[in-house]
């Protein structure tokens, strides 16, 4: 199963780490790929996510749920509907500075669809740091 893990200081308590992070309306703002978003109702362990995103010139819908949600320390996903599997897992621990967030992504493909995916993959974890820059950004600056 292909996997990688990103972590990064943010000068801002866990709390309100926590709370931006896990704000579904706030996704298009510092992930760059999503479109829309919607829970089924207010963030919590089993909740339903449905995003829209654009990935690699496709509009791509999904559903996620919730499968960990302890504020302000863990917040972790799975995809349930969409074209791939995966699972993301948050996790937040007080620092000196503020919040160590560490964000492990697991992602399940077919054996035959590993080596056509190398490539997607790659772009997606690029994208992925790119978007935990934007959120400490958005953070740091107070939105």
């Amino acid at each position: 199963m292909p996997s990688f893990a990103l972590s990064l200081q943010i000068a801002r308590r866990p709390d309100e780490v926590f709370a931006y992070l896990t704000d579904v309306d706030r996704l298009p703002e510092w992930q760059s790929t999503a479109v829309e978003a919607e829970a089924d109702g207010p963030v919590e362990l089993g909740s339903r996510i449905r995003e829209r995103r654009t990935f690699m010139g496709r509009d791509v819908k999904s559903e996620l749920e919730v499968t960990a949600y302890e504020p302000p320390r863990r917040f972790d996903v799975r995809g349930r509907a969409g074209p791939v599997g995966f699972a993301i897992a948050h996790a937040l621990e007080p620092s000196p500075t503020g919040t160590h967030l560490g964000v492990k992504v697991d992602v399940r493909l077919g054996a035959m669809m590993r080596i056509a995916a190398a490539g997607p993959l790659k772009l997606a974890e690029r994208e992925f740091r790119s978007d935990l820059e934007r959120l400490k950004e958005l953070l740091e600056r107070g939105s």
